[in-house]
């Protein structure tokens, strides 16, 4: 059976505990500073917002920023495609001209040669 250690997370004064691979520790403690940034960016002094709709604002905002980094990947990766579509292209070309040198040097060499 794997080691699950129990980690305690704070978030907006409140303590949850789980239960954790080690090697999960780090990113989840990453994540709970990520979602108490969000959360107490939302929640501001002076302005009423039940905890619940700050923790659901606080979702929406991290989905949004998670979805927007999602689509720049797959933007990267189409352009990332087109360029070795490319590069195979210009590959194909300066073989055919490195061909095509091979031959008249070899033309040229005959001629001379005659």
């Amino acid at each position: 059976m794997a080691v699950r250690n129990t980690l305690t997370l704070t978030i907006m004064g409140r303590d949850y505990r789980l239960a954790v691979a080690p090697e999960e520790e780090a990113n989840l403690r990453a994540c709970a500073e990520l979602v108490q940034r969000h959360m107490q960016e939302i929640h501001q002094p002076g302005k009423v917002f039940s905890p619940d709709s700050v923790a659901v604002l606080a979702a929406l905002r991290i989905a949004y920023e998670n979805l927007v980094q999602r689509q720049a990947v797959e933007e990267m990766k189409r352009a990332v495609e087109e360029m070795n579509r490319s590069k195979s292209e210009v590959d194909s070309l300066i073989a055919l001209c490195d061909n095509t040198l091979a031959e008249k040097t070899e033309e040229n060499s005959n001629t001379a040669g005659a």
